[in-house]
């Protein structure tokens, strides 16, 4: 092919970073001129990273646009939010010291309060923390010599913090909180209060954090009706901490409608994922064009081509190998501009997050197609 219609366009970049910063900059600019709704954008590619996910949503949350993934398998613990309720939740019960340390503290004054930025947090985690293995606490905001460069609202913000946290301890004290499922109800709320309405996937950590904590719980009652010595309460919420910080349960809850899941926000999806949602969007983003994952990449069971029944006793070729690769890219891209409205974007980056050159079996139309220029940076 020596060119391609305008609906295909590419672009370029040099790294990767530059590419990613670049996609978010072209869909905040259509979002903006209203040239496309956030529900029709989405963001494809063989294999969507961390670093991809973070930054894209990022960015675009940032600029008030939301971001949905379709079908994540993502930890709690790689949640901001859930990390800090984790660490609140070992400075409400006592005996559970070693699980809150200076670090955790910061992040969680971060989660929980708006008002406090990073820096501030650092300092009251630094002055106004007190680690202790019995009774970890958080000191009044005098305890920091300079307390008064903090300002009126991370202060105000800090002392409301730690006098709920008393609150709660003094009601533990007094048989008050049936379990901790309760008081994690109790932050969900105050993190409600604090930042007023969330995003959909802060809000499925959420929902999937009061899932997993209520039916550790209900198993956790029912196993202590037939122990011999049933454990302490206190190893039974350690263990129900570090459950979650060792990445054991998913951000996935149930039930999650799909008609209201991606509702004015923008899809982020790998090519797997997004051909099984059986779903189409007006604009498509194909990131990483130039990579080998294209081809390479898989969406079948390991080794099933040996059990075809065409194939029974005849052993598998690295020539059959790189056809069916051809053929199921072709399947592929036919499958994608079925579902793509009125525009595609080639998204592409002369090096990989590795440092390696890209030369992957879309790079042919990466470089016939059309480049586009993004306002505020270079073409």
């Amino acid at each position: 092919m020596t060119t391609l219609p305008l609906t295909v366009q590419s672009i370029q970049t040099t790294s990767r970073a530059q590419l990613l910063r670049r996609v978010a900059a072209v869909i905040i600019q259509a979002v903006q001129a209203q040239e496309v709704q956030p529900q029709e954008i989405a963001v494809i590619g063989p294999g969507l990273d961390a670093i991809a996910r973070y930054t894209l949503r990022e960015i675009l949350t940032h600029a008030g646009i939301p971001v949905i993934s379709l079908q994540e398998q993502r930890s709690l613990a790689s949640v901001p939010m859930i990390r800090g309720f984790l660490t609140l939740l070992a400075l409400v019960y006592p005996g559970l010291g070693r699980l809150a340390d200076r670090d955790s503290v910061a992040e969680m004054l971060v989660v929980l309060s708006p008002e406090i930025d990073p820096v501030r947090a650092g300092l009251l985690a630094d002055h106004c923390f007190q680690p202790d293995l019995e009774l970890p606490s958080l000191l009044p905001v005098r305890a920091f010599p300079r307390w008064d460069r903090l300002g009126y609202a991370a202060t105000t913000a800090y002392d409301t913090l730690v006098a709920w946290l008393e609150n709660q301890r003094q009601q533990y004290h007094q048989h008050l909180i049936p379990t901790p499922v309760a008081v994690l109800d109790r932050v969900v709320q105050l993190q409600l209060s604090n930042r007023g309405t969330l995003s959909a996937d802060q809000m499925a950590a959420l929902r999937e954090l009061l899932e997993t904590a209520q039916h550790y719980w209900e198993v956790d009652s029912r196993l202590q009706q037939w122990e011999v010595n049933p454990s302490t309460p206190t190893h039974r919420i350690a263990a129900f901490i570090q459950l979650l910080r060792n990445g054991t349960v998913t951000a996935n809850p149930y039930p999650v409608s799909p008609l209201d899941a991606g509702r004015g926000a923008v899809t982020l999806a790998t090519v797997f994922q997004y051909r099984s949602s059986r779903v189409a969007h007006s604009w498509q983003f194909w990131l990483d064009a130039g990579s080998q994952r294209w081809l390479t990449g898989t969406d079948a069971l390991f080794g099933s081509a040996l059990f075809l029944q065409e194939r029974l006793g005849q052993p598998w070729t690295a020539t059959e190998a790189e056809a069916a690769y051809l053929q199921r890219l072709r399947r592929i891209v036919l499958d994608l501009l079925g579902r793509a409205g009125e525009q595609i974007f080639l998204c592409h980056s002369d090096l990989a997050t590795n440092g390696q050159e890209q030369t992957g079996p879309l790079l042919p139309l990466v470089n016939v197609s059309m480049p586009m220029a993004v306002e505020g940076t270079p073409a």
